[in-house]
């Protein structure tokens, strides 16, 4: 947000989205007759104009994070947010939150988590645990995160296993120790007696 977005409109910091508009509005009519006339006055409209306009997206969006977190904690408002799924808000929010101490790394894993995105998680819980190594809650994730791998690591390997109609070579004691299957070995052997007989 830039500096004293509400004030550019006239307005106080908890103003509603509707006081918003309104002053907008009263302020754009202003400054769109102004941007018309001659001279200074003319740039200094076109420049307000552009002016409200930042100061009113700024304050859009903060009345909007405002109603999005309530009386609670940011990180409060993103963690409900992730619970009903809804992962682009609750990224777009996270994005917007500073300072990224241990408690925004943590939401971040969730955010990946919630996105099937397992190793990227991991990394953020780490990270989280860098700045706040006794965190427990964040010990205890980490934990069900190298599971999950091994898991998953287990997972792949069955499904490798599984696939149809694939079996892994014999190998044999026959002469043929170079790891030429038995097609190939007649095949060559074929190619040779061919070239020889010619």
């Amino acid at each position: 947000m830039q500096e004293n977005s509400y004030i550019i409109l006239g307005l106080k910091d908890n103003a509603t989205l509707q006081e918003v508009e309104n002053a907008y509005q009263r302020l754009k009519e202003k400054y769109q007759v102004q941007c018309f006339e001659e001279g200074e006055s003319g740039s200094i409209g076109a420049r307000m104009l552009s002016k409200i306009k930042i100061a009113y997206n700024d304050c859009v969006e903060d009345i909007k994070k405002r109603e999005i977190v309530g009386d609670g904690s940011i990180y409060e408002a993103i963690k409900n947010l992730v619970n009903e799924g809804k992962l682009n808000e609750a990224q777009a929010l996270l994005d917007d939150t500073e300072p990224r101490d241990g408690e925004w790394h943590y939401m971040q894993a969730r955010i990946f988590y919630k996105r099937n995105w397992f190793l990227e998680s991991k990394v953020q819980v780490e990270m989280a645990l860098t700045r706040d190594p006794n965190n427990s809650e964040y010990l205890h994730t980490l934990d069900i995160l190298k599971r999950q791998q091994f898991k998953s690591d287990d997972e792949v390997k069955a499904q490798r296993q599984a696939r149809a109609g694939y079996e892994r070579p014999r190998e044999t004691s026959s002469s043929m120790s170079s790891g030429l299957c038995s097609y190939c070995a007649t095949c060559l052997l074929c190619n040779a007696i061919c070239y020889f007989c010619i």
